[in-house]
């Protein structure tokens, strides 16, 4: 997939679980934002050369989970902002 021309393999929704029950993009995985983390995402497998998109409503949750996420080693982390926008601009290919 590509999102802004970056390529992603990794979908991550940090909204609450009942947000992504009630909506989220295909193929992603739910998150919680106060859970995202280092140890989250090696507990699933997922390599810290990943390419990784994280987003939620807005965008202010997506933020603070890709600074966690790079802080904690993952070196290609995009930050999604709100659900509308990655819908708008992601494209699988």
């Amino acid at each position: 997939m590509k999102y802004r021309n970056k390529t992603v393999t990794v979908l991550i929704d940090v909204r609450s679980r009942l947000e992504f029950m009630f909506g989220h993009v295909p193929g992603a995985i739910c998150i919680p934002a106060p859970k995202i983390g280092g140890d989250a995402l090696a507990q699933r497998g997922i390599a810290r050369d990943a390419g990784i998109l994280v987003y939620c409503a807005s965008g202010s949750r997506s933020a603070g989970a890709a600074q966690r996420l790079k802080q904690a080693g993952y070196t290609r982390v995009v930050d999604g902002g709100g659900l509308a926008e990655v819908k708008k601009h992601l494209r699988h290919e």
